[in-house]
């Protein structure tokens, strides 16, 4: 039978360490089994114990979490954004926040600025980062990575060990006949249990960090003065085109404003035309007559 005494010592040593805590929990659990089994039995119960203390190498693989900004700067931040989610669905990511905001200086021109935040796996990083890199004008880049190694073996190994003593408690609770006995390790097994999930949540957390990098991507509209990301004959050809649409609507003000004024100026014409033609009719020289043959 375990006592309260036992119990309470049990949760003592649970609050000095992971590996104290352990060892405790270890040397109730045999010392209940005995109890329970015989002599006989003791030397079994100890035994998975050993085979549990002795370590098992590893190949232990590099956990890196890195992220990375990327600012741009165009004349279309609309087109450039599209491209932005092409390279992410390129590498299998997503855009997980988004924000844009129309232009200050003409909000009719379309968007100002747009920023997005993609997530892409980390074995794709340095390769999304290039290409992001060419969408457009490049204005500053910035790339961090973090070796978290340790931190991820740590949280695993901890993992571990809190969901042995979580059964090594279970194991006693079982065995307990008190009222006070089951109270007190029930209180215990709640305790571990809470224990064990954050350090889960902590887990699940690294696995997230370092699966997928996060990139940010803040896109502004170039000035009047600002370079284009289509140089050369490109940026020609546009200019051109749109110079020549400004001729186009300014011939079309002007033809919109003529034409209802074109009757009124036929009927002041059309009279004063007709008068002269018949001036210059009547002023004609008629031809001298010839002599008269016998």
């Amino acid at each position: 039978m375990i006592t309260i005494v036992s119990i309470f010592a049990l949760g003592a040593c649970g609050g000095s360490g992971e590996s104290a805590d352990s060892g405790s929990v270890e040397s109730l659990a045999d010392t209940s089994a005995g109890k329970a089994a015989g002599p006989e039995a003791a030397p079994e119960a100890a035994a998975p114990d050993a085979d549990t203390a002795a370590p098992k190498q590893a190949v232990t693989k590099a956990s890196i979490i890195s992220t990375g900004s990327v600012a741009l700067s165009t004349k279309d931040v609309d087109k450039t954004r599209t491209q932005v989610q092409h390279i992410s669905d390129r590498y299998a990511g997503q855009v997980t926040e988004q924000q844009t905001s129309n232009s200050d200086e003409d909000p009719e021109e379309g968007l100002g600025h747009a920023r997005m935040v993609l997530r892409i796996p980390s074995k794709s990083f340095d390769a999304a980062m290039a290409d992001l890199e060419k969408t457009a004008t490049l204005v500053d880049t910035n790339t961090t990575t973090t070796d978290v190694t340790t931190e991820v073996v740590d949280t695993e190994v901890r993992v571990k060990n809190a969901r042995a003593s979580i059964e090594r408690i279970r194991t006693l609770l079982s065995r307990a006949e008190a009222i006070g006995d089951v109270i007190a390790i029930e209180s215990e097994l709640a305790r571990r249990e809470a224990d064990l999930n954050s350090l889960l949540a902590q887990q699940a957390a690294l696995e997230d960090q370092t699966s997928l990098s996060t990139i940010t991507v803040s896109i502004d509209r170039a000035g009047p003065g600002g370079s284009d990301d289509d140089p050369g004959f490109l940026a020609g050809l546009s200019a051109g085109w749109d110079a020549l649409g400004a001729s186009a609507r300014v011939l079309a003000v002007a033809l919109g404003a003529i034409v209802p004024w074109t009757p009124v100026i036929l009927l002041l014409v059309a009279p004063a035309w007709f008068l002269t033609r018949r001036r210059k009719q009547t002023s004609a020289p008629v031809p001298a007559a010839g002599p008269v043959e016998e």
